[in-house]
């Protein structure tokens, strides 16, 4: 090859490769190169903490808004109840962490088939995409549409899209935000252990009315403390523990302002006793078909004793010293009565099946004929 031909291929090679490099940059400057692995959301990641509203909608459940404030997360759909946070912060990382993986269509047409339609579609058509929006006061974080899933067998994988936008994408992980309001509630109500419960009375309008209750303190099990009917005996024990565990992780199913419930109706009033001096009142109505609840707390006295009962037996490795590990001194068990009452004041509650029927049993539901245990 003569030297001036090689010199003129070079001037051309560096001219094309100039021309290809400045168009590259051209490009990069205008956007990211669609088969690179990088984040969805560049640097959200460094401003999580600055989120102060999380937004979720689907087209099925409608939308549900978190807001930050001074005591927490709460959900406007549920008139400001308590958000449990830990959910909040688990959808805010996954999201910061999508990376995508491969561009996929821009079409608008085969959106459907990924899932990532506008939850807002047009009347007459269905959409199970999920738009999620995170906030640093007005500023828009994330503005994203949330498709379905790609198996795990054919490379897995979440397909997603950002709102207003026509590129749709395969990003990595699993992403689906909860979508229904009670997944995103802090469920817990109340949680007293049923090792401190020593007295249960439930009261119904009528006047049906009975008691169980641990003899001693260190005792494992409740007994019926009411008067027996003639012919009838207590149902077996577990029957009476079951009353005490009714305040052992306490869960709701739904929440609504107390002041939205009838109370003038007939009233199930169920208390719970600690040895500690807590006592926790449950009233229980019927609204339709359903039971609502609403609680409070008040300090009572301690179990005499019980002062000595934790001085022998608190740490030690055995039943006692397991029940005598939940005891609370007088000023802790103060400071529980305030904060039940801080979160329970103004709800009502609507609780499992389970436990609903536990604080509107009647003394029938703990007798039986006698001798049918034996």
């Amino acid at each position: 090859m003569k030297i001036t031909t090689f010199a003129a291929l070079a001037v051309v090679t560096a001219a094309v490769a100039g021309g290809a490099y400045w168009a590259t940059q051209q490009r990069d400057a205008m956007v990211a190169d669609p088969w690179t692995k990088q984040a969805l959301y560049p640097g959200l990641v460094e401003r999580l903490n600055d989120v102060t509203s999380l937004r979720v909608a689907t087209q099925a459940d409608g939308p549900l808004t978190m807001t930050k404030g001074a005591d927490g997360w709460t959900l406007a759909e549920k008139n400001g109840y308590a958000v449990d946070f830990s959910k909040v912060r688990q959808t805010l990382v996954e999201l910061a962490s999508l990376e995508t993986l491969e561009p996929k269509t821009q079409k608008p047409e085969n959106f459907s088939a990924l899932s990532v339609e506008d939850v807002a579609a047009p009347e007459g058509t269905t959409t199970r995409s999920i738009s999620v929006t995170a906030k640093a006061g007005d500023t828009v974080l994330a503005d994203l549409l949330v498709g379905r899933t790609r198996p795990k067998d054919v490379g897995a994988g979440v397909f997603v899209r950002k709102n207003g936008e026509n590129q749709a994408w395969l990003a990595n992980g699993s992403y689906q935000p909860n979508q229904k309001a009670l997944q995103w509630l802090d469920r817990n109500v109340v949680n007293i252990d049923s090792r401190r419960v020593r007295t249960v009375v439930v009261t119904h309008p009528d006047g049906d009315t009975f008691t169980v209750a641990k003899p001693e303190i260190g005792s494992e099990d409740m007994a019926y403390g009411s008067p027996v009917p003639e012919g009838l005996e207590p149902k077996p024990v577990h029957e009476m523990n079951n009353m005490a565990s009714v305040t052992d992780f306490l869960i709701l199913e739904d929440v609504r302002p107390a002041s939205e419930i009838d109370w003038g109706v007939p009233q199930v009033v169920s208390t719970y006793e600690t040895y500690d001096g807590v006592l926790l009142t449950v009233t229980a109505v019927k609204a339709g078909d359903q039971t609502w609840v609403r609680a409070a707390a008040t300090t009572s006295a301690q179990a005499d004793g019980i002062d000595a009962f934790i001085a022998e037996h608190k740490g030690k490795d055995s039943s006692t010293g397991r029940i005598a590990d939940q005891f609370l001194s007088a000023d802790a068990a103060a400071n529980a009565v305030e904060t039940i009452n801080k979160r329970l004041e103004n709800w009502a509650y609507r609780l499992t099946d389970y436990k609903s029927g536990k604080v509107t049993q009647r003394s029938a539901d703990m007798l039986q004929a006698f001798g049918k245990g034996k």
